[in-house]
């Protein structure tokens, strides 16, 4: 029988969703069963309607239950639920057999716990009731409203310096990348390219037909005397948070990139891609503030801080860069929904946006704790785990006789995905540091312990 304990820390609606979800899990409401109506359930627990939908709402986003027209949500098979929670296609498998995980260590989406749905739909919903006003916000560098407020948001939170007009809204990091890949063809035919680094950045610019030049990130510094030496003026970083080593660019070296850039006429493409998530000291300021605001394309992803439905991301462009962008136009179709962009304007102006990121970050922080402690009591000395200061993902060295291919499918056969550091090299390295990265958003915080277990299990020695 279900009932909310007021002493928990949890909220309300999670209570509801954990108690329903593990009813479904364990057999006990099975397939077919029709749960309580929201108003009935509310009343008989003592709470609000809206906290049982939003548990409800997510126990269906999740795939566990189903509604019908005016029908009661029902629970859905097993089986069904579980891929849900993440599935991925195998190298080696053919396309029409896919592996499902419980526990996905890998993705770096964002925790839909932390997600005002209810508030979003109704955004959404007055943004949807006025069509004349969404035909006038059809624009194919992005609606205006958004633009403006990202140009205000980029500066209080990054400070970043953006006119509107030179911000160009996409659906994803990976399509602005291929608007970029087609503006700069004509000026540059090299990029150099962190290694580590962001394995999808660098494969648009190859496919692309640009000559990739690799350089070194090394103990999480950049090697600028390897860029120093190169022919090229273009190079793609994350300087607030090197992905996939987790480390922030020392300031001497910003200052020493952008000279780079000055000197040599370059252009530097920076991605930051999840700035927000700083948990420590001040926020990392962009290296596009600290630029003339020409020699820097500035990259914001949001994927890490709204839904994986929500697909947006936008880059700030130097003003030669617009002109180009303006003259090519004809190339470009707006792939980025204009009713999400208007939503995301309203969210953002209405001081939502702000408010959401400060309790994301709290609730990540407290997440990423959880992750570090379960790991080092469960792992022991086998396993170093490196404190996480931003982001989403907790890098970690496994001390192990296996090898890190070997690790990947151990942990698959438990259940569990895992991302390899090694796979964000541009070549596998010839020494094997068995490093990882462990995202802790896809987990509850309910089902970390027993998905450290099931790693454990996949991990131990002996």
């Amino acid at each position: 029988m279900l009932q909310i304990d007021p002493l928990k820390k949890s909220p309300y609606y999670v209570q509801i969703y954990a108690y329903f979800r593990q009813e479904i899990e364990q057999g006990r409401i099975t397939a077919g069963v029709r749960l309580p109506a929201i108003r009935e359930l509310a009343k008989q627990i003592h709470v609000s309607k809206m906290t049982v939908e939003k548990a409800y709402k997510q126990l269906a986003e999740e795939g566990y239950i189903l509604q019908h027209c005016k029908s009661r949500y029902e629970a859905t098979y097993l089986d069904r639920a579980i891929s849900k929670k993440i599935v991925s296609i195998t190298p080696g498998i053919s396309t029409g057999q896919k592996r499902t995980y419980l526990y996905d260590f890998g993705s770096g989406d964002m925790d839909m716990e932390g997600f005002p749905l209810t508030l979003w739909r109704k955004y959404m919903n007055r943004v949807l009731s006025d069509p004349v006003y969404l035909s006038a916000c059809d624009d194919e560098q992005g609606v205006s409203a958004l633009r403006i407020a990202l140009s205000n948001y980029v500066y209080e939170t990054r400070g970043v310096k953006a006119n509107p007009d030179c911000i160009v809204i996409g659906a994803g990091t990976s399509t602005l990348l291929h608007i970029l890949t087609t503006l700069l063809r004509s000026s540059y035919s090299h990029i150099a390219v962190e290694n580590p680094g962001f394995r999808l950045g660098r494969e648009l610019f190859r496919s692309a037909g640009y000559q990739l030049e690799m350089i070194p990130v090394k103990e999480g510094a950049l090697d600028l005397s390897s860029l120093e030496k190169k022919a090229g003026q273009l190079i793609y970083v994350s300087p607030s948070h090197q992905f996939p080593t987790g480390t922030v660019m020392r300031a001497d070296l910003r200052y020493r990139l952008i000279t780079w850039a000055k000197t040599n006429d370059g252009l530097i493409i920076e991605d930051d891609y999840d700035s927000e998530l700083r948990y420590y000291g001040r926020p990392i300021p962009a290296l596009q503030g600290l630029d003339d605001g020409e020699h820097v394309i500035y990259m914001g992803a949001l994927s890490k801080i709204l839904p994986f439905f929500v697909r947006l991301s936008y880059m700030i462009l130097p003003s030669a860069i617009v002109a180009q962008y303006h003259k090519q136009i004809s190339l470009f179709r707006q792939t980025a929904s204009v009713a999400e962009q208007c939503v995301l304007a309203a969210y953002i102006t209405s001081g939502e946006m702000y408010r959401h990121v400060k309790r994301l970050r709290r609730m990540y922080q407290e997440k990423a704790m959880r992750l570090e402690g379960l790991l080092r009591r469960t792992f022991g000395s086998q396993l170093e785990v490196q404190h996480v200061l931003s982001g989403v993902y907790c890098l970690v060295r496994i001390y192990s006789k296996k090898t890190t291919q070997e690790l990947v499918n151990a942990a698959a056969a438990q259940g569990c995905r895992v991302l390899s550091v090694q796979s964000f090299y541009e070549q596998p390295q010839l020494w094997d540091e068995r490093e990882f990265l462990l995202s802790f958003t896809k987990i509850s915080s309910e089902e970390m312990p027993e998905a450290v277990q099931a790693l454990y299990r996949a991990w131990k020695e002996g």
